[in-house]
């Protein structure tokens, strides 16, 4: 294998493994984002009290989210070892 050959591999290589890296921490960053703008729009839209309905429905929201993500990022971390 040539020199220049070696260099593309080398370069593929390292473009997708900062794909890699980057999609999953921009994927974050975007859900962490739409979490702030639904946290704004409770929070503007309530009254002096959130009704327990309102509070339930939003925790419920939040803890889903985070029990989707955590079960990605299991999968990828098990898949990874296997």
């Amino acid at each position: 294998m040539s020199t220049l050959e070696s260099a593309i591999v080398m370069s593929a290589v390292m473009l997708v493994l900062a794909g890699l890296i980057i999609m999953p921490a921009k994927l974050c960053a975007d859900t962490i984002d739409d979490g702030r703008y639904a946290i704004n729009d409770i929070l503007r839209d309530r009254d002096d009290v959130m009704s327990s309905e309102s509070l339930n429905t939003f925790l419920t929201g939040i803890s889903e989210n985070y029990r989707i993500i955590y079960e990605t990022i299991r999968g990828e971390v098990t898949d990874e070892e296997a």
